[in-house]
């Protein structure tokens, strides 16, 4: 069985969460921006209005569409959430950059499921009013490598979504939907080409240095500079951006183009090591670098010397 919420459109400028926590601060004229935007997130949180489920897309006017794809899975294998936005519409990446909401998931009602892991397309860059961020744009299918229990039963996934879908503003959205994935041979179901070209875009893992025509060749970091910074040296088959997540209250900013760099097709980017938490060392930590060109990606560590 599987149901799908319509989140109808709010006419309502500037709507955002009040997870402020999840706005991501840092040093100069960015932080400020920021700092207006989370302040407008909040403000605009007391007046929200509820957001009500109809199973008919026809009888709504909705900038976002969920559902669960079950794909291969039954009940082990790959399922899929797929996110509908309205044409021009975008929601965000796991660490959505400069500034955003991330997608948070709760599968606390689901059951017989023992591990479920979210994987992550590769994103594309956006940039507007100096703030960059990590997003998707009009759709797109995450695949849900599912594991059960016992996989001689049936597995019911129940999902609570909260995300943030934006045009020139962005709403916060909820949404629930629930898939039971029966056991037996697996075979495929509804979405499995849309969950198998999602997974193929999925950023494959691979060492710095790496030889390919999409590898993140090189990172120097300098010191001599405040705050330090690092020197991601690429290459890229075609136009790439590359996003950065640090340890925890890290909220390091998107790394740009270097100043000699082409501007539409960088091969090297800076990233100042700002949006630390006080007292942080640099010594010891990893950073996750992921390279994506929109339509596929790779990762990889770097711990910084």
């Amino acid at each position: 069985m599987m149901r799908r919420f319509l989140i109808p459109y709010s006419p309502h400028p500037a709507r955002t969460t009040a997870r402020n926590d999840a706005v991501r601060t840092r040093g100069g004229g960015k932080a400020r921006r920021r700092l207006l935007a989370a302040l407008a997130w909040l403000a605009a949180g007391s007046c929200l209005p509820a957001f009500a489920g109809s199973p008919d897309p026809a009888l709504s006017d909705p900038h976002a569409v969920i559902r669960l794809l079950p794909g291969k899975a039954h009940p082990d294998g790959l399922a899929g959430l797929q996110i509908k936005l309205a044409p021009g519409w975008k929601t965000y990446w796991r660490s959505p950059g400069d500034a955003g909401i991330p997608p948070t998931f709760d599968w606390s009602k689901s059951q017989n499921l023992r591990e479920i892991t979210v994987l992550w397309p590769a994103p594309a860059r956006f940039d507007q009013e100096g703030a960059s961020s990590a997003v998707y744009h009009d759709e797109v299918v995450l695949p849900l490598k599912v594991s059960a229990v016992d996989p001689s039963k049936p597995v019911t996934l129940s999902l609570g979504l909260d995300y943030a879908a934006c045009k020139t503003i962005c709403v916060p959205a909820k949404g629930s939907a629930d898939l039971t994935l029966s056991p037996g041979p697996a075979a495929d179901g509804e979405g499995s080409e849309a969950i198998d070209k999602a997974a193929s875009q999925v950023p494959v893992v691979q060492a710095i240095g790496a030889a390919g025509p999409l590898a993140i060749k090189q990172v120097q970091l300098d010191q001599s500079t405040r705050p330090a910074r690092l020197t991601i040296e690429v290459s890229t088959p075609s136009p790439a951006a590359l996003f950065v997540e640090g340890p925890a209250k890290w909220y390091l900013p998107v790394p740009s183009p270097a100043d000699d760099a082409d501007k539409a097709d960088p091969h090297r980017f800076v990233l100042p090591l700002e949006g630390l938490p006080k007292g942080a060392t640099l010594a010891g930590n990893e950073l996750r670098f992921t390279l994506s060109t929109g339509e596929a990606g790779v990762e990889s560590l770097y711990r910084l010397p």
